[in-house]
């Protein structure tokens, strides 16, 4: 198969095809007459492997540990469900980090209901920005 033709039975744009060959995960090799890359027909398989990998935010270096796994004949289900906890994990940090900040703001639109509109002067542009920033 042709990158175009991988891409299009997979459903992806041909760069990433060149680029994941580029990266080691798809195995080509080069026709000796054009230089273009070839790819077997169980590059299909590992392409959308990696786009559904990508899809649920995996890296492509956690996608390629898990094609390794597969490479060597053991299955890579159980290293994918791990990602998938550890990709669950880092989304629930996040949403707290991100809560916690939104209380933050929250708390400073509070702060900023008892401080006037200030004209700007030598001493400062708006103090609403000093308030947030004390805060």
């Amino acid at each position: 198969m042709t990158v175009n033709e991988l891409a299009r039975a997979a459903g992806v744009d041909p760069g990433k095809v060149r680029y994941y060959a580029r990266r080691g995960l798809l195995p080509a090799r080069r026709e000796p007459g054009n230089g273009y890359r070839s790819f077997e027909t169980t590059a299909l398989a590992r392409l959308r492997f990696i786009a559904g990998g990508r899809a649920l935010g995996f890296s492509l270096k956690e996608l390629g540990r898990s094609l390794a796994q597969a490479d060597a004949g053991r299955s890579p289900c159980p290293q994918v469900r791990a990602l998938l906890d550890e990709r669950i994990a880092a989304v629930a940090a996040q949403r707290r980090a991100l809560e916690r900040e939104e209380a933050r703001l929250d708390a400073i639109v509070a702060q900023w209901a008892a401080v006037p509109d200030g004209v700007p002067d030598e001493q400062r542009l708006c103090p609403l920005i000093e308030v947030a920033r004390n805060a």
